[in-house]
Formats: structure tokens, sequence, C-alpha cells
């Protein structure tokens, strides 16, 4: 079988360079981790027009380390340990400082490919006499992917002059990389600004040590650096110098701090508030076998400490970052940056109100120290973690039993959240007030003071932690804050305290030897027993005296029901008296009474004889009469003689002003929608109002001749269904009535009576605009349909007239507004009627082309 190779293009170049550092600022990391990693004290970056040059005294490289190593892609020395052949031998050169590499990929020197497009490399180390350079354009990796990468020619050449290295060192190397990517994003003064913040977060501030320093130079920025020191800038604001990070003095000062040592075996745990030392524990290490060096330093920030860390820093700690995770004391990506969740914690804190940290609310670092890099190793793009393995688990692992650690502190001891969860105090107003004394006093406070001697629900909570890590059999409690302990100290609230607490108070006492709180302890019994003898005494006082209170009452009230009952039977006896006599004369009045009403009987009897017969006679006339007014109905039929001559003149002249009116109010509307007026709503009242009177004339002039009541009653209280079929038959429908129209008008009736009360020239004029209307829709038949709706009437005018258009339909009641030569006016007086009546009108149409209008009133 035919053996095979792999061949590299030239374009991996891309791969592990430019397209796999993702930003400037961490391709600056990645050289500096090497400058780190090549045992330097001292790196200087600096920038200058197209050119950044990255500096260090590291020991450096010969011709050798250059082409075997350097330019070997993916080979790591720190990884196969051949990196400290030379240094371990130097014995001036910090070979007894145990130090662990930041990096081991064999990839981080291709960071320069991401910053511009040539490098100028100059190296030399300590014992050689002249200095390694090589040229390198990247750009020749681009120009054909299908060459081979080793076939892609780089420039060198050894320089006998010597070379200015950080600090005068003889050796170091030179990273000159020009022709910069920063077209879109220039290196201004911003930029320079954000690095030097990374930078300084970089390397662990935390650190013991201080052998390794950055410097930012650039020439012109320094000026705008003086202005910005002359006007009393923060440090951080400030481009060029060595960078400095002053956060831990801050955050030792007024914070409350964990710190976590793992060490080989043993696990240091201590628990600080304010510079006050709460408990400090130690365990086996059961569970963390992949981690040898490990150090956690977590800082709750209260309002008060994040007031004076913005104060000192010039910016919100929750825009400078939160835990920052380091190996090997340089920081991995992206751990600790703003927004950034990579420990778990907000999604957690999300899920509880008041009693989760999430990381808006502290501070710190997490330290490993490993040379098996390759278990806690970052994923290539350097920036999105690390990968998972035995070793990182285990490290999450210890860091969340560390957060809940100082999280249980916090949230129970600092914020009170148990205080009514477990039942801390007898009453839950008692719970909630001291809750909320503690929220107010505490979260401003530098010192721990209101908790230590104020608060006996902290000091509860914290008796309830202690005895939880007492019942771990692996922990060992190294100390613990007895002031704090103590919940037996204070004499005012020592009555309100549940004997189980102090019963847990005695367990630990007792498991840590503690003879001054065991005496406290039982001091304060013995104060509890006193008072629980004072308090059963005075329980004791106060029932008897309440016993003979009540005896008091009682005698007293005795004395009061004698007294009443006594009067009740005197009231009794007068009472049977009184009715006594009563029922005596009222059987004399009752044997008058019934004298009297013997001859009232006789007497009544004659008169009713001569009252039936003299109702005989009336009956016989008043039927005759009721016969003659049944025939004669609402409406005289007719009028004879000259009189009606006369009359039927009058009415002809009365409606023919009153038709002028109507053609004039027609005119005036047309007037006032063709020349746009605007009108306000009095002004249409006011013609409604003349439209509706002249309608009532002219109705008056219809009936005046046949109406058989009295004209000048504004309203009557009649039938107003007879009222309608009559005017209707009356005025319309006679051999010669009094208005003649070409419809065929219908009357159709479901119900016969309905009494209320209404004004007869409003109804008159109601069916006068209804027949109007469906004469101008040129209709030939109307029909008027009356049925009984509840406890009202239904009134259907039904129409087989011309269609009234959908759109018109929900402004045919406005005033003015006509679908035919009309003034627009009849169908709004209709409703204005209606309305005035209580009742309500609409309108529908049907499948038959008929226009039909429904009244309920």
């Amino acid at each position: 079988m035919e053996e095979m190779q792999f061949k590299i293009s030239s374009a991996l170049k891309n791969l592990v360079g430019k397209d796999l550092i993702t930003n400037d600022y961490t391709a600056v990391f990645e050289l500096v981790k090497n400058s780190y990693d090549a045992y330097a004290t001292k790196v200087e970056i600096t920038f200058s027009d197209d050119k950044i040059i990255i500096a260090d005294n590291g020991k450096g490289m010969t011709f050798d380390d250059l082409k075997n190593k350097w330019l070997f892609l993916g080979y790591s020395a720190k990884k196969d340990g051949t990196e400290d052949q030379n240094i371990n031998k130097q014995k001036s050169y910090r070979d007894k400082i145990k130090r662990y590499y930041a990096g081991a990929k064999g990839i981080g020197r291709f960071s320069c490919d991401r910053l511009g497009k040539y490098l100028t490399l100059i190296t030399k180390t300590s014992k050689s006499s002249t200095a390694e350079q090589i040229v390198i354009n990247w750009n020749d990796f681009e120009v054909d992917q299908k060459k081979e990468f080793v076939h892609i020619n780089v420039k060198h050449a050894k320089l006998n002059q010597k070379i200015a290295f950080p600090l005068n060192a003889k050796n170091g190397t030179i990273l000159e990389i020009t022709d910069l990517n920063d077209e879109k994003i220039p290196w201004n003064r911003k930029r320079l600004q954000d690095l030097k913040r990374s930078l300084e977060k970089l390397i662990n501030p935390f650190s013991e040590k201080n052998d390794f320093s950055i410097e930012i130079i650039c020439d012109r920025e320094k000026e705008n650096d003086q202005a910005m020191r002359e006007k009393g800038g923060f440090e951080r604001d400030i481009v060029n110098g060595i960078i400095k990070n002053s956060i831990s003095t801050i955050l030792n000062l007024k914070t409350t701090q964990i710190s976590v040592q793992l060490h080989n075996n043993k696990i240091y745990t201590a628990l600080s508030d304010r510079g006050v030392d709460m408990y400090k524990i130690q365990e086996n290490n059961k569970n963390y076998n992949k981690l040898s060096e490990v150090k956690i330093d977590l800082y709750f920030l209260n309002r008060s400490a994040k007031m004076n860390f913005t104060k000192l820093m010039g910016v919100e700690p929750v825009n400078y970052g939160s835990v920052f995770l380091f190996r090997n004391n340089f920081r991995i990506m992206p751990f600790g940056n703003t927004g950034d969740d990579s420990w778990g914690l907000d999604y957690r804190a999300q899920q509880g109100h008041s009693r989760f940290l999430g990381t808006r609310d502290l501070f710190g670092r997490v330290d490993v120290l490993t040379n098996e890099i390759d278990e806690l190793k970052e994923v290539s793009s350097r920036d999105g973690g690390v990968i998972e393995t035995e070793t990182s688990n285990q490290l999450f692992k210890l860091f969340e039993i560390t957060h809940r650690r100082l999280e249980r502190y916090v949230a129970g001891v600092l914020w009170g959240e148990a205080f009514l969860r477990r039942d801390y105090f007898a009453t839950e107003v008692e719970a909630l007030q001291k809750r909320k004394e503690l929220l107010e006093i505490d979260k401003d406070k530098e010192q721990p003071d209101y908790i230590l001697t104020s608060n006996i629900g902290s000091k509860i909570d914290f008796v309830q932690l202690i005895k939880t890590l007492t019942k771990d059999k692996n922990i060992e409690i190294l100390y613990y804050n007895a002031e704090l302990a103590n919940i037996v100290s204070s004499h005012d609230s020592i009555s309100s305290i549940k004997p189980q607490f102090i019963n847990d108070l005695e367990k630990i006492a007792e498991d840590t030897d503690n003879a001054d709180l065991l005496i406290s302890i039982e001091d304060a019994k013995r104060r509890i027993s006193e008072l629980q003898k004072d308090k059963e005494t005075a329980e004791y006082k106060a029932y008897e005296e309440e016993q003979r209170r009540i005896l008091a009452e009682e005698k007293v009230k005795k004395a009061e029901a004698a007294k009443i009952q006594a009067e009740k039977r005197e009231e009794e006896a007068k009472h049977a008296k009184i009715i006594a006599e009563m029922q005596a004369k009222e059987i004399e009045l009752k044997r008058r009474e019934e004298e009297i009403k013997r001859k009232e009987a006789e007497y009544q009897k004659e008169e009713e004889e001569k009252k039936r017969k003299k109702l005989e006679e009336e009956k016989n006339v008043t039927e005759k009469e009721l016969e003659k007014e049944r025939k004669q109905g609402i409406f005289q039929r007719s009028i004879i003689g000259r009189e009606k001559e006369q009359i039927l003149g009058l009415q002809h002249q009365i409606n023919h002003s009153s038709g002028r009116i109507r053609t004039n109010i027609k005119h005036l509307l047309s007037y006032i929608a063709e020349n746009k007026i605007k009108i306000d709503d009095k002004i249409r009242k006011y013609i409604s109002i003349i439209s509706l009177e002249s309608g009532k004339i002219e109705s008056l002039s219809k009936f005046v001749t046949n109406a058989n009541f009295d004209l000048k009653a504004s309203e009557i209280t009649r039938n107003i269904i007879q009222f309608i079929q009559e005017y209707i038959q009356e005025i319309y429908l006679p051999e010669e009535p009094t208005l003649s129209t070409k419809l065929n008008i219908c009357i159709n009736k479901e119900i016969e009576i309905y009494i209320m009360s209404f004004r007869p020239l409003e109804i008159t004029t109601l069916i006068d605009n209804f027949i109007q209307n469906a004469e101008k829709a040129e209709a030939k038949n109307i029909k008027f349909t009356i049925k009984k709706y509840e406890n009202k009437i239904e009134l259907l005018i039904q129409n087989d007239g011309k269609m009234i258009p959908e759109t018109n339909i929900p402004r045919i009641f406005e005033l003015g507004f006509t679908t035919t030569d009309g003034s627009g006016i009849g169908l709004f007086n209709i409703k204005s009627i209606v309305e005035r009546l209580h009742g309500k009108i609409d309108i529908s149409t049907n499948n038959n082309h008929n226009v039909t209008f429904r009244i309920v009133i």
C-alpha cells in the first residue's frame, strides 16, 4: 500500500493568525505573554506612526532557536520542557524562583499578523556576540494558497551593532510591526487607553510577585497626558507609563471578602467583613485531586464599597469587571469581562430576589498555578474561555463552593434573608422590622459594628452558619468571631431568643472548646430563668387581678339585673290593671256599636234600594252616549258647510307658509355645505328647532279640522296605536284625503292597545316625514307595522324605494345630510322626536331592496 502525507497550504497562516486572534488587544496579550514566558522582567510597547514595537529583556533566541522553534509552526518549547535548558544554568537569573508558563500552544507568535503586514524580529541571547534578525511579509502567504507553507521564504540576517533592549539588557527580543492593519480602527488615544486598561488586568494584580512590568510609550500623547495630570485625572486615563494596578489595596479596606487557598492536600478558607475576621476553616482536599495550587479571592461590594471604588478608580465596578481567572498569573479571557457570565452567576442570580450574588455584586480573582497547561487550556480563539476537562470541572466546583459560602454570609448575616423564612423571631412583624433596620443601616457602613452589637437577627444567622460548618466532619474550625456569635450578650434582646438557638450556640461552644462563651451561655440561661420566673409571677398577679375584676363586675351585673326584674314586675302589674279596665270599656263599646250598626243597616238598606233604581236609569243613558263616542274616535270625520270652505283656505295658506320655511332651510343648509362654512352646535340646534316647529305647523294644518282632542295640550296620554292608525286613515286614506299621495299605504297591527304620554304634533310630524321620504325615494309602497317588544312597542316603517348606499347609513340621521334633492332635515327631526320619547331608531336594507326603519319606544 502506498504511503501519503498531508501538505500544508500557505493559507494556514490566516487560520492561526488574524482569523484566530479575534481582536488587536488579544494579539498584544499573546505577544506580552511570550515575553513573560521568556523570563523578561520588562516589556515596552511603543506606538508611532504606522508602527508598533514590542521589546523585552527576556532570554532571547539563538539562530537555532529561531530556525527550529520560532519558525516551527505549532511547536512549543514550553510544552516539551526545553525552554529552560539554558536558563536553568544561569545562577544569576532567578533559577530558584518557580516560574509557570502563560502559554503553550506554539501559535501566539502569529498575533503579529493580526496587527500589521510586516514583521521585523530582532533577538539576542546574553552569550551571543551578534543578534539575529528575520523579516516577514505576511502578504507572501496570501498570494497563492496552493503554495505550501514551508516554501514561503523568510529573510534572515545577523546584526553586529549594539541593540537597545529594555533596562539596558544585553539580551532580549524586539518585534517591530509595520504597515498596521488599523485603517478602520486607528490606534487613537481612546484605543490606547482601552489597551492600557486591558493590560492592567492581563497580569494578576493580586500576585505576591512584582517581577514583571509593562510600559506603554507613545510620544504623540505625552502633551495630552500632561494636560490630564494637571486636571487631576485618574492614572488609568494616562497613556504613557508603566501599567499599575492598585485594586487590591482598595479592596482590602472596605469589603466583605472570602479567601480560599488550595495547597496540595489542604484547603484553607477565611471570611472577613470590612477588616474584621468572621471565621477561618481548614479542610482536607478530597474532591480536587487535579488541582495543586489554587487561590480564590472574592469580594462583595456593598454600596459604600462601590462608591469608594468609583471614587478611587474613576470607573464603576460593574464597568471595570468582575471575577477574573488567571493561569500562572496571566489572565484567561473572557472571564471577568463586563457582561460576561462564564462563571454562571448571573443566570442563577436572576432566579432569586435578594438571595443570590451575581457579577454586579462581586469582584475578585481565581488564580491557578500549574505545569499541566493542557489540563486548563484556553480554546484556540483566545477569548472563548477554557476547554472542558476534569481539571476545569474541579476548578468550577471549588469556585462554586467558595461563592456559596460568601453568598450565605452576605444574604443571611448582612441582608437578613432568613429572618422570616426560618422563624428567628416570635412574630412576623418583629422579623420584618429587624430586617428593615439591618438593610437601612448596614449597607452604607464601612465597619460591621451594627451586626456585631445591635442586630440579634444577624447574630442568630451567624450561629446557624457556624453550626452548619461544624456538622461537616471534614471541616476543622480554626476560628470564628465569638462576638458576632454571642447571641446572649445583649440583655435587652435575650428574652426574645428562642431556646433552640441558645442550644445551637452551646453546642458550637462545646465543639470549639470556647470556655468564655460557655460561661456567657450559662449566665444567659440563669437570666432567662429569672426572666421566666418574673414573667410567670407577673402573669399570675395579672390573672388574680383579672379574676377580682370579673367577680366585681358579676356582682354589679346581678344587682342591676335584680333591680331591672323588680321594675319589670311592677310595670307588668300596672299594665295588667290598665288592660282589665280597657277590656271592660271595650265590652260596653261593642254593645253600643252593635246597636248603632243595626240601625245603620236598616237605613242603608233603604238608601241602597233608592240608588239602585237611580243607577239603572243613568246606565241606560250612559250606554247610548258611550256608543256614540266609540263611533266618533279621536279624529272627527268631517266638517260641513261654509265653515269647511273657510278652514280649507286657512289650511292652504298655513301649508304654503310652512313649505316656504322648509325650502329656505334647505337653501340655507346647501349654502353652508357648498361654501364650507363652519357652524357650531348652537346654530345647528336653532336650525333643527325651526325645522321641527315648521313641520309641526304643517302637520297641524292637515288634521286641525278632524282632531277630537285638545289642540292646546302639549302632551296627551292615549292609546298611541289607535292614534297612528286613525291619523293615517283620516289624513291619507279617506275617499277625499286631506293630503293626497301616490303611495300605497298599509298598516299592520300585532297589538291593539299601548297607553303612553306623547305629543300629537310630534307623532304626526314623524309619520309625515316617513311618507315624504318614501315619495322622494320613488317608492310605490310603504308599510307601517306595530309589534310588542318586551315592555315597549316596535314600529317598523318599510318602503320599496331607492336603496341607501351602505357608506351613507352612518350619516343618514345627520342634520343637512341627504341622498336626494331634499333638505336633509326630515330624518334628523325623526331621530330627535324618537330620542325625546326615550326610544331608539336604526335603519337596515335587505336582499329585496327594501329599506326598513325600526323604532322602539
